[in-house]
């Protein structure tokens, strides 16, 4: 039973880890254009396989993340 524990705090650790990941690499990689995390999500889901299926979660995530940021990316 511990194991099922285990597996689950994972799960719910990479998902937490996976939340506005779009937006996130947007701006590592100095990417200020407006909603850029909604973009790459797009780009993602048009490539396919199983990171498409990621970014499907992800993308009301970093729209929410993207909206909060909107006023940084637009003063750059």
């Amino acid at each position: 039973m511990k194991r099922m524990g285990y597996k689950g705090a994972i799960l719910v650790f990479c998902m937490l880890n996976l939340t506005a990941c779009g937006t996130i690499s947007s701006l590592v990689e100095d990417d200020y254009t407006p909603y850029a995390g909604v973009i790459k999500d797009f780009q993602t889901m048009r490539e396919g396989g199983v990171t498409s299926v990621l970014a499907v979660i992800d993308l009301p995530l970093s729209f929410v993340f993207d909206t909060l940021l909107l006023p940084v990316t637009l003063t750059r």
